[in-house]
């Protein structure tokens, strides 16, 4: 017994970038010291702080378990059972899930005995491996319509089956995750420009007929505050919260923090802010930045096409996420439920990012496996 744990525990360590896991762990960290503090200064209950460190304990099993015993080319070849499951599951969602207080998305599942689940989760990582396997398949015949067609019927899967629960916020990281895949998979430039001109030409449209009256008004409120001061009330504590933490912020366990709605969820950046000032903040950005700049060098250093557009996914989804959940807290998007990676509350986006990391850290452990291998 100890022998199989010490070479269980010699393969994660050949094998995991540690220092990714040390930074991500930091950031949990202060995630869950942030929702404690607003727990004392009571704007939540006891359940978020420890729902958040419960899933990090999760999250840091699952790396380790990933890393030491899976090989992520054959976790993608098994496409054909969690992909079908998973979509089954979306479907489900979409047509008896439960809709959350303030919003409209039917994406979570009450669960015995937990908070909820959010499927959309878990249906982002099973599609960026299921992607990435047929892209790689089709790479070199990518531009063509036998194959691109498929490729992009995938990609509308991949979409559709977070717009059907409504949850605009994870479809637009859905679209980013799949613009990303398929841009570093060598789809044509032609392609490109022309879904780019596509995009812009539809924006009326979209506007006009696609876009609900609830939409349009988040988005006018970012420009004009004072009319849409009901929808703009959450962005506008929340610049108020960011501003008076100044440079060195007032503390985590101060007496007198504002109130933001959402504070320990999508707008945790504000407290972060407020508590820890704008070298906090500065500290929190440099942190995630550092954690998407790994996650495209592994994928770059990366001889399988599988491992690289896995890391491509995964970068598209963390890099979306923390501009636009940023921006929402800044006030220069509008709020569409995105939540800020390792850092918001959220059981299962814990265990989705940190699922996501491990599958990064599988392409690391090949990429070292390689390297050793031609030294």
């Amino acid at each position: 017994m100890t022998g199989w744990l010490t070479g269980f525990w010699r393969r994660f360590r050949q094998r995991a970038d540690r220092l990714s896991l040390f930074i991500a762990l930091c950031l949990s960290s202060l995630s869950v010291l942030c929702i404690y503090a607003i727990h004392i200064a009571g704007y939540c209950k006891d359940r978020p702080y420890q729902v958040q460190a419960i899933a990090t304990g999760l999250g840091l099993c699952a790396v380790v378990v990933m890393v030491a015993f899976f090989d992520y080319e054959s976790l993608a070849g098994l496409w054909r059972i969690y992909y079908p499951l998973t979509g089954l599951l979306m479907v489900y969602t979409a047509y008896f899930g439960e809709v959350r207080e303030g919003s409209n998305n039917r994406s979570w599942l009450k669960v015995p005995g937990l908070t909820g689940f959010q499927p959309s989760e878990l249906w982002k990582f099973a599609f960026i491996l299921a992607f990435a396997w047929h892209l790689a398949q089709v790479r070199e015949d990518l531009n063509h319509p036998r194959f691109l067609i498929p490729v992009l019927l995938n990609a509308g899967i991949g979409v559709g089956a977070v717009m059907l629960q409504r949850d605009t916020g994870v479809a637009l990281v859905m679209v980013a995750i799949v613009a990303a895949m398929l841009f570093v998979a060598g789809l044509s430039r032609k392609i490109i420009l022309g879904a780019a001109a596509a995009a812009v030409v539809s924006v009326p449209i979209a506007w006009n007929y696609l876009l609900a009256d609830f939409h349009k008004e988040r988005i006018l409120g970012i420009f004009h505050p004072q009319e849409f001061e009901d929808l703009a009330f959450q962005q506008l504590e929340g610049l108020d919260s960011l501003g008076s933490g100044q440079i060195f912020g007032i503390g985590l366990f101060a007496e007198n923090h504002n109130y933001v709605p959402e504070i320990y969820n999508d707008f945790i950046f504000t407290f972060i802010g407020e508590s820890l000032g704008f070298v906090g903040c500065m500290v929190v950005v440099a942190a995630l930045s550092f954690l998407c700049m790994r996650i495209l060098w592994t994928g770059a250093v990366s001889r399988s096409y599988v491992g690289k557009y896995i890391c491509t996914g995964v970068f598209a989804m963390l890099a979306f996420q923390i501009i636009v959940n940023i921006g929402m807290c800044l006030m220069v998007l509008p709020v569409i439920g995105v939540t800020l990676p390792f850092l918001s509350y959220g059981g299962t986006s814990v265990l989705s990012v940190y699922i996501s990391l491990g599958l990064v850290m599988m392409v690391n452990g090949a990429n070292k496996k390689h390297m050793f291998a031609t030294s």
